[in-house]
């Protein structure tokens, strides 16, 4: 593989449904109305614009959005202007590579898709109302060409990000230790002051979350929203989830079957009974009657709860894109590989509710490779791939080195051993099979020398074992693909603004759902 390539999708993706989806397989195309290769669709948006644009401004005025965001949630008031959204669950400092990679792939695509009088706006979903917080109070720097984790500790559990209040404290502390374990560069000294400014004007996770994409991508126009800012909109979805509690369900469930018979494993699994909607985040069933935290409800007493409070009703797994996409005019989703996955599962819930489902694109992806990577893999003649795996990596290097000594030595031994094998037989036939035993015992013990000549070896190239393993861990951090741990402070600090703008520059030219291999130098 060369330099500044790019990976395989096989080799970064595992999810078959999203591999057959990347094909246009045709076994998939009964659960996408659309494939984001087959060009312009027409899409119709029932809501008023007005009420949408106003919610929008309203919000990223609050997170001193700079005018171009502005310009962009003004435009949505023309009927020929739409969002194309990517979204995440806001982690600390923005979470794992992969989220601004997200961002950056909404702008990217709105802005290949915005011709013949026609224009896209990219939006970030920003799912503060989920409440796994142990996926998203960390990051992950590297430290001595080790992962590092560093933690903002957040008390109390079971909390939506925005009901995480911002602890200042935590957070210089969390920034003390960035500042300690990441390189002195010119860029640094001002990145952290900015977080510090940011941190201090929020109130909650979620608050500067939404602060710190707008901070770094408000230029190109992003827009930022968090669903329950939007939850008055949603309240006849809610009707309609509450007056036939369990149709999400029976649908997505129904999804699954189906995938199941064309051999694939659904993503989605739900009970029967349980309902497509929280309340006060906490799971709903329905049994003819409405249980919620071992309360029961009747259809008419939720209905009531939900005119007088439509900010306790959030939806789960199977309503959140429903929910997003009835009340913004979206185009497409940009989608991670295990998101296309479950998109699959959704084609009829979409239809239940009366949404059009949006054309899901896959994102972007980049490895950075930094040169002084680059030089370890160009050194030992690896390929990029080779690294997931270093330990074997190695070993093939060693046995590589000894490989034609060997190889020479058994040839040799069985040109000798030839001759005598058919001497022997022709004295006597007993004679082959103690000949065919003692060939099978010069082999082993040929074998044997080489696994012992190849340990001794390895002893001695313990330099070249280190650097393999620390470029291995540069790539592919503790095994994973590296977009998927390390946060992008790691490069913002080493690179300046100039990393974001590169990264930008590279899906600019990019194949939808490609990762790219981007080469930084010292």
């Amino acid at each position: 593989m060369r330099l500044g390539g790019s990976l395989a999708p096989a080799h970064i993706i595992s999810e078959p449904v999203t591999l057959d989806y990347l094909a246009n397989s045709a076994g998939l195309r009964e659960f996408f109305p659309a494939h984001f290769t087959q060009g312009k669709r027409r899409r119709r948006f029932k809501m008023g614009r007005e009420r949408v644009v106003k919610c929008l401004r309203d919000y990223n005025e609050k997170m001193n959005a700079p005018s171009r965001v502005m310009e962009s949630i003004d435009s949505l008031l023309d009927e020929d202007t739409y969002v194309v959204v990517s979204g995440q669950q806001p982690g600390v400092f923005s979470g794992p590579l992969y989220t601004v990679y997200k961002a950056l792939s909404a702008i990217v695509i709105s802005h290949r898709l915005s011709h013949d009088g026609r224009r896209f706006i990219p939006l970030f979903w920003n799912a503060s109302e989920d409440h796994d917080l142990s996926e998203v109070d960390h990051i992950y720097l590297m430290e001595k060409n080790k992962p590092c984790r560093i933690r903002y500790p957040i008390k109390g559990a079971s909390r939506s990000a925005f009901e995480v209040k911002l602890d200042l404290r935590e957070i210089k502390k969390v920034l003390e230790k960035i500042e300690e374990i990441t390189p002195q560069t010119e860029f640094k000294e001002d990145i952290l002051k900015n977080l510090e400014v940011l941190a201090r004007q929020s109130e909650n996770l979620g608050d500067f979350f939404s602060r710190l994409l707008l901070f770094f991508f408000g230029h190109h126009g992003l827009v930022l929203i968090e669903p329950r800012i939007l939850r008055p909109l949603m309240i006849p979805l809610f009707e309609k989830m509450i007056k036939n509690p369990l149709r999400s369900t029976e649908l997505v469930n129904r999804a699954a079957a189906r995938l199941k018979k064309r051999g694939y494993s659904p993503r989605i699994h739900k009970t029967p009974h349980v309902c497509g909607f929280f309340l006060k985040r906490k799971k709903v069933t329905y049994n003819g009657k409405f249980l919620v935290g071992g309360k029961s409800f009747s259809s008419r007493e939720l209905l009531q709860w939900l005119e007088a409070n439509p900010f306790d009703f959030s939806s789960n797994v199977v309503t959140r894109p429903i929910t997003q996409d009835y009340t913004l005019p979206t185009y497409a989703y940009v989608a991670g590989p295990s998101e296309i996955a479950y998109f699959a599962q959704l084609g009829e819930v979409y239809q239940e509710f009366g949404v059009e489902m949006p054309l899901i694109y896959p994102r972007f992806g980049a490895t950075i490779l930094e040169n002084k990577v680059a030089r370890i893999i160009k050194k030992y003649g690896l390929a990029i791939q080779d690294l997931r795996s270093p330990a074997s990596g190695i070993k093939k290097l060693l046995k590589e080195e000894l490989r034609p000594l060997f190889a020479r030595a058994r040839d040799d031994v069985s040109k000798v051993l030839l001759p005598m094998a058919e001497t022997v037989g022709q004295i006597d036939e007993t004679l082959g099979d103690s000949f065919q035993a003692s060939e099978k015992k010069i082999f082993r013990e040929i074998d044997s020398l080489e696994k012992r000549a190849v340990r001794c070896l390895r002893k001695q190239n313990s330099v070249m074992e280190l650097q393999i393993y620390n470029a291995a861990e540069n790539l592919f951090p503790l095994g994973d693909l590296q977009e998927r741990k390390i946060n992008f402070l790691e490069y913002l600090i080493k690179f300046g603004h100039d990393f974001l703008e590169v990264i930008h520059r590279e899906f600019s030219s990019s194949n939808y759902g490609e990762h790219r291999i981007v080469t930084f130098p010292d």
